[in-house]
């Protein structure tokens, strides 16, 4: 009898214990849900990024919108947005919506004034020597996107850019030359000379591309999802 009372009176234990319980687990569950998510979606970044960066250096033009149709397919599910179509070139495709962004850059490395690229300008106006130096960027997507965590090289602002993306001008252009960010990042990266790396030689070429895609659908009250990035060189 004395056990019959005792579990009458404790009835309702179980759910008290259990929605103590759940305010810790919970948000330990929606977190663990959100950051795999994300983490499936980087796994994804990266081949789309990679996948274009083999384009680029093999030719592909992602100033035209065939070759961004293509970029928008590879990035399927990613939510890349380019827009209706467009005819010839364009290096600044971003008024679109969508959760992503493609920036597309081909940097140069311009040596002393004594190098090639100087002397066949003449030393006195080789501006950018000693220098990374933009010769091609092309971005498409969503541009509002577009922030120095996503697009890391910088955005080549004054220089005349054709409708290609190519630069004009880029040893003499000061517009040309990277920002002294992006300057100390690529120098940091490939004018080196550690663990036995050879320094880039005067003239020589370095294919960037970079990718974004936010991921809204993720976010899940206080939980963000912050999106996926990924940068390839070659």
């Amino acid at each position: 009898m004395a056990t019959e009372r005792r579990k009458k009176s404790q009835s309702g234990q179980e759910i008290i214990e259990f929605g103590l319980t759940a305010i810790l687990y919970i948000p330990m569950l929606i977190g663990a849900f959100v950051v795999g998510m994300n983490l499936i979606r980087n796994n994804s970044c990266n081949q789309v990024c990679r996948d274009l960066t083999d384009m680029y250096i093999h030719g592909a033009d992602f100033s035209t919108y065939g070759m961004q149709q293509i970029a928008q397919k590879l990035a399927g599910g990613l939510g890349l947005t380019i827009g209706s179509s467009f005819s010839g070139n364009s290096n600044s495709n971003i008024g679109n919506g969508g959760n992503g962004l493609v920036t597309v850059t081909q940097v140069m490395w311009v040596g002393s004034t004594s190098s090639g690229s100087c002397t066949a300008v003449q030393p006195a106006t080789c501006t950018n020597h000693d220098s990374f130096v933009y010769t091609q960027r092309i971005q498409f997507g969503n541009g509002t996107l577009s922030n120095a965590n996503t697009d890391t090289l910088g955005t080549a602002a004054g220089a005349t850019i054709s409708s290609q993306g190519i630069v004009q001008n880029p040893i003499t252009d000061p517009n040309a030359k990277l920002s002294s960010t992006a300057q100390s990042t690529m120098q940091g990266l490939w004018q080196v000379t550690t663990n036995g790396q050879t320094p880039l030689n005067d003239g020589q070429i370095v294919y960037v591309v970079e990718t974004y895609f936010q991921s809204p659908d993720l976010s899940v009250g206080s939980f963000a999802g912050n999106g996926v990035y990924a940068r390839y060189f070659f």
